[in-house]
């Protein structure tokens, strides 16, 4: 029965852990934040352990005088040889031996609270350390590895999973601790009885040993812990990005029946788990308690030891058995949260492998556009998929290109390649003749501003949206910014002006406003080259003619790309690259492929007017 509590299923793994080998490099991992200070924390912890031994074993004469029967108060201190020199006579007084114990607890208390508030501290700027070292090696990361991942799982490991990174920091707190305290009381338990020190120490190993299948079991939950958090973050993540979709289709309870299916599991996971481990538990006070009365009788009939040492040494056998049960607990709960760290590990090291060049290694003085931008035989895919096959094609400097083409053609992968996001697989992208690369890579995307299709705006004022890409901008700049995308008037008739929080990702702006706030951010950045990422496809005709007034009054002030299907986006480009399949298949300028009317732009501008 026991057995199969232990050995019995709880669910899907997450990555497998080695409980050894993990817990080291979580301690060296820890100890390496820690610095200096682990040191010193180390050192805390023997003296509260030396502090609270010291006060137990002076217990001891005090005791022995209970049990004196005469009127002589002087306290016998015991034949121990560092004692001999503090007090010849081996006599101090009650009132001596009263002070001093309440003096020593008294110290103990305050050391206790300063040791206390030092190890949250250590422990806190720990977690803090690792989840900023994730938190920057997934921004410092290349964006194509985004696109391979689930943004709950990134959330998942950024919160959950860091929290229960600090739950293995604090349990490995708590068992050097134990450890230590252990050691404290052994050592004053041989200065009283060497066998009856051992036959605890003993019984207290057997117990920790038959208790391993209830530790192999934690390193198992752990895993399955986090494999059911994720899933129970992609759920509410999925509904949160898509509520406006789940609630137009009435289809929110297939979201409540599965997070209420998760919830389901990891109740019924725990419950397994909490069943299991409190086998343990009662085993371990079972073999106490019968551990303490062979102990007793052991310590009178055999070995004869005095009233008063007698409980002293129950009292440090009741200190030594639970210490067991202390190390026993603590290694499961931080073998229950250590997969967390693994996890962690894993996503750092994924991230880290695919960092892009640090700040410090930017180039920023290499690309300057004044010519053109070159596309040269560039190729690009994801795995064996190819979406762009060896196109080439040039943007000259100053004009206005749109890049046109069916949907999958390629035509959103170009805008990403041209802001420096993504890598070719193959082939080059240039900017007067410089590749875009390695160290220019950060430092062109400097000189770079995109609007894209799905507008991301904070959940803040107008302001600080545009502030985002110019944090040291005045108010000035930020109305020439809003005249500049036609966005000025619109904000001077909301109420807070500037100050007008658009809600979570501009919810209380509407979707032509939107667009033009974000224009307006992009204009902040006096960019070099502006990419519109089918910026008004979803904006109706009267929106697109404001968004296309102020790209046009744009025109010579920069290089502008619009990627494009409608006439309104088109109509005022310079030249046009026309896509299909992955490959350029037309480039040329405006007036004369418009006048072509076997080219692909005149077949899309009278497709579209015929729709019309």
């Amino acid at each position: 029965m026991i057995v199969e509590a232990v050995r019995a299923p709880i669910g899907p793994l997450a990555p497998r852990v080695n409980g050894l080998r993990d817990f080291s490099d979580f301690a060296a991992h820890m100890f390496r934040v820690a610095g200096r200070r682990a040191g010193f924390a180390l050192l805390f912890l023997i003296l509260g352990s030396l502090m609270e031994g010291i006060s137990i074993l002076l217990l001891i004469p005090i005791l022995q005088l209970a049990g004196a029967g005469d009127a002589n108060f002087d306290v016998r201190v015991p034949d121990v040889q560092w004692l001999a020199g503090i007090t010849p006579s081996g006599t101090i007084s009650l009132a001596a031996a009263l002070s001093f114990l309440v003096m020593l607890v008294a110290a103990q208390a305050v050391f206790v609270r300063f040791k206390s508030v030092y190890m949250a501290r250590l422990l806190d700027d720990f977690v803090n350390t690792t989840r900023l070292g994730l938190f920057e090696s997934i921004g410092r990361a290349r964006w194509s590895i985004f696109t391979r991942m689930r943004a709950s799982d990134l959330e998942h490991a950024l919160n959950a999973d860091i929290e229960r990174v600090q739950g293995c920091g604090y349990y490995v707190l708590l068992l050097l601790q134990s450890l230590v305290l252990l050691a404290a009381y052994t050592l004053i338990s041989l200065l009283i009885s060497l066998p009856m020190t051992l036959f605890a120490i003993g019984l207290g190993a057997i117990m920790f040993a038959a208790l391993r299948p209830f530790r192999r079991r934690a390193t198992v939950f752990g895993q399955v812990i986090t494999a059911n958090r994720q899933g129970q973050y992609r759920t509410v993540s999925d509904f949160f990005s898509g509520m406006k979709v789940a609630k137009s289709l009435n289809v929110e309870s297939i979201y409540f029946d599965r997070l209420r299916s998760a919830l389901q599991k990891i109740k019924a996971d725990n419950a397994r788990y909490v069943g299991a481990s409190t086998i343990g538990s009662a085993l371990f006070q079972i073999a106490s308690v019968i551990g303490l009365a062979v102990f007793v009788h052991t310590a009178f009939t055999r070995y004869g030891l005095s009233l008063a040492e007698v409980v002293v040494m129950l009292v440090v056998f009741m200190r030594v058995a639970p210490r067991f049960m202390d190390i026993q607990t603590n290694i499961q709960q931080m073998l229950v949260n250590l997969p967390s760290f693994v996890s962690m590990r894993e996503l750092k090291a994924r991230f880290d492998a695919e960092r892009e060049e640090s700040d410090a290694r930017v180039d920023t003085g290499k690309l300057s556009l004044v010519r053109e931008i070159a596309f040269h035989d560039v190729s690009f895919g994801y795995g064996d998929r190819l979406i762009l096959d060896r196109v080439a094609f040039a943007i000259p400097a100053g004009k206005v290109t749109a890049v046109i083409g069916p949907s999958g053609s390629g035509k959103s992968t170009i805008a990403d390649l041209l802001l420096g996001l993504l890598e070719p697989t193959h082939g080059s992208i240039s900017v007067d003749g410089v590749p875009i690369g390695g160290s220019t890579r950060r430092g062109w995307r400097n000189q770079v501003a995109y609007v894209p299709q799905d507008v991301f705006l904070l959940h803040d004022t107008i302001a600080a949206n545009l502030r985002l890409a110019a944090p040291q901008a005045t108010d000035q700049d930020l109305w020439d910014a809003l005249h500049a995308a036609h966005a000025q008037e619109f904000v001077r008739r909301l109420e807070a002006g500037l100050e007008s929080v658009v809600g979570d990702r501009g919810v209380r702006l509407s979707g032509g406003e939107r667009q033009r706030i974000a224009l307006a951010r992009a204009l902040m950045r006096r960019p070099s080259l502006l990419v519109l990422d089918e910026a008004t496809s979803a904006l109706d005709w009267e929106n697109q003619a404001l968004i296309a007034e102020s790209i046009k009054a744009l025109r010579g002030s920069m290089t502008i790309v619009t990627i494009a299907h409608r006439p309104s986006m088109i109509a005022f480009a310079d030249r046009v690259v026309a896509i299909e399949k992955g490959r350029a298949v037309e480039e040329g300028d405006y007036q004369r492929m418009k006048q072509n009317e076997a080219s692909r732009l005149s077949k899309l501008l009278s497709g579209e007017h015929s729709e019309a």
